[in-house]
């Protein structure tokens, strides 16, 4: 009988255990109050502009820095000065291009393109399919420009024919001006002959010839 009595009363361990769960339970609901915190904030702001690259150009002959500069962006542009209205086989012609960006201006590069050519004449008397060239970059443009070293742009294996530009491989940088100034100028010198031994149905012929520099920016 007192044994029935000791296994139904609740044993010390049980209740403690009932004790720990309640607390538990307890502090279960305190953390779900929620605070009120501080707050603080922070701004940023960018502002963006865009760079600027213009080129313009110059054809004086003899090539003169003060002379006069002009966009030339319309075909056909500057009037390379080449003294060339009444050549026979042999002769050869020089004539100064200068190309610079303009002030404010990034830097960049240019390149010469195929010319387009029209000629007054057909077959052996097309006088712009018998002329050749060559293009250096240089300060100076005369014959004795094109001997050493000089650095081709076109030509540096021979004189070209109007059919072909710049050659592979050649850069021809330009200056980054100045907030005030133009950038230093990329001078050119371009030499064109017409050759010994030239077709007698040339006698008499025009043709013109109209050279594409493209330019690009370097940034």
């Amino acid at each position: 009988m007192g044994r029935r009595q000791a296994a139904s009363k609740p044993s010390a361990a049980y209740l403690r255990l009932r004790a720990l769960l309640a607390g538990a339970l307890v502090l279960g609901v305190g953390s779900s109050v929620t605070l009120a915190s501080w707050t603080d904030s922070d701004f940023a702001a960018g502002s963006f502009g865009a760079s600027v690259f213009q080129t313009e150009s110059n054809a004086s002959k003899p090539y003169d820095v003060q002379g006069a500069w002009s966009a030339n962006d319309i075909s056909p542009g500057a009037t390379l000065v080449f003294t060339a209205s009444a050549m026979s086989p042999g002769t050869v012609v020089y004539a100064p291009f200068a190309i610079r960006t303009k002030a404010a201006s990034v830097a960049g590069e240019v390149v010469l393109g195929t010319p387009a050519v029209t000629s007054s004449g057909t077959g052996n008397a097309d006088l712009g399919a018998a002329l050749r060239y060559r293009v250096i970059r240089s300060a100076t443009c005369q014959a004795s420009s094109f001997t050493g070293t000089p650095t081709f742009v076109v030509g540096s294996d021979g004189a070209k024919p109007f059919t072909q530009g710049q050659a592979a491989g050649v850069v021809n940088s330009l200056a980054a001006a100045t907030a005030t100034l133009p950038g230093a100028p990329t001078q050119f010198c371009f030499e064109v002959t017409l050759p010994a031994g030239a077709n007698n149905a040339l006698q008499g012929q025009t043709a013109t010839a109209i050279w594409h520099f493209t330019s690009t920016s370097s940034s």
